[in-house]
């Protein structure tokens, strides 16, 4: 062996022996002192390239920490058979939250704590429950593992809100948008692949002339991993009659490359807001838009899930439920005036 291999490198210690040193991103540091090129060096070396990853944050553990605890759920068959999505978010929460706990140990933890933790996040209710939610996944994975006798989320409740989520875009706020961006525009373009298919943003920046199949948009769902052929609506073919077809994605940047998620947001809700909408008009919010439009067509629950993904009837019950009330209050009106034309509703006043 002539050259050195990549990762290596060599320095002599105090008592002026000559060692190699291993060192590559992710994996554990290995050294030796047997001679470079040798059997025994090449063995080394080879073990070196073959050890497991390092546990992320295993540099800073304490056994029984709570530090070491979050390195334990990193690791287990329960968090890595969560989306890449889902764990990006989860190790996001974790990471913030032992910042300030991670040294701690774990088998210290009480229910107080816990609850200490989400009252800092009062004032966002959504993250307190959602710091919840994890750590109830994680000390499930303890639990199992033995790694502490006692879950200490477990007595603790979630913070009640009465919340809507995503502002459902009106029709209205629909109109002046289309009136601000003609479909020759890249923002025109993402707004009707975001309310013409009622599919979630992550997937909607990376729709691209693959995904094309007969007439149908054919997707499988970042978030549920289900799949989807969905019919084009005629907005929408006429809209991309008006875009190349030679890219990978639909929507492109101003340079010609497919948008990142927060890049993707960020940049719909600045459209919105030059189209002289109320901050706070998201991605997300068109999708529900489109299920609200499927909801007031008359679909069925499970017609609308066969667009929009869902896998239960609890989320597109709302929208269903709330365009039935107002065809019956429609209805209900109707009746009341067609059982007699000519009649005037009295104000209490008298003639």
């Amino acid at each position: 062996m002539k050259r050195r291999p990549p990762h290596v490198s060599h320095y002599r210690d105090r008592h002026g022996v000559l060692r190699w040193r291993f060192r590559a991103k992710g994996k554990p540091e290995s050294q030796t002192r047997a001679v470079f090129g040798s059997p025994d060096w090449l063995a080394w070396y080879s073990e070196a390239v073959a050890a497991q990853p390092k546990a992320i944050g295993s540099d800073r553990t304490k056994p029984g920490s709570i530090h070491a605890l979050c390195v334990a759920y990193y690791a287990s068959s329960v968090f890595q058979s969560l989306r890449p999505s889902t764990q990006k978010t989860y190790r996001g929460i974790l990471e913030r939250w032992r910042e300030t706990a991670g040294d701690k140990p774990a088998a210290l933890l009480q229910p107080q704590h816990i609850v200490a933790s989400m009252d800092k996040r009062a004032h966002t209710p959504t993250a307190a429950n959602n710091l919840l939610k994890v750590l109830r996944s994680m000390f499930g994975v303890a639990m199992d593992r033995k790694l502490v006798r006692a879950d200490p989320t477990r007595s603790v409740r979630v913070v009640k809100h009465k919340s809507d989520g995503f502002h459902t875009w009106t029709e209205d706020e629909i109109a002046r948008f289309e009136a601000r961006w003609p479909v020759e525009t890249r923002e025109r373009l993402a707004f009707d692949l975001l309310l013409c298919t009622a599919q979630r943003s992550s997937d909607v920046r990376l729709m691209g002339p693959g995904n094309l199949r007969e007439g149908y948009i054919h997707i499988r769902q970042q978030k549920t991993g289900v799949e989807l052929d969905i019919p084009i609506h005629w907005k929408l073919k006429a809209t991309l009659a008006k875009h190349p077809t030679n890219r990978e994605t639909f929507v492109v940047t101003q340079s010609g490359d497919p948008f990142t998620a927060a890049g993707f947001g960020n940049w719909m809700r600045e459209a919105a807001n030059l189209a002289g909408l109320p901050k706070g008009r998201s991605p997300h919010g068109l999708r529900k838009a489109g299920a609200r439009r499927l909801a007031e067509a008359g679909c069925s629950a499970n017609q609308i899930m066969s667009i929009t993904g869902h896998t239960t009837l609890k989320e597109v019950e709302r929208y269903t439920k709330k365009a039935g009330q107002r065809r019956m209050a429609d209805d209900a009106m109707g009746m009341m005036g067609a059982s007699d034309s000519k009649a005037e509703l009295d104000n209490g006043g008298g003639k």
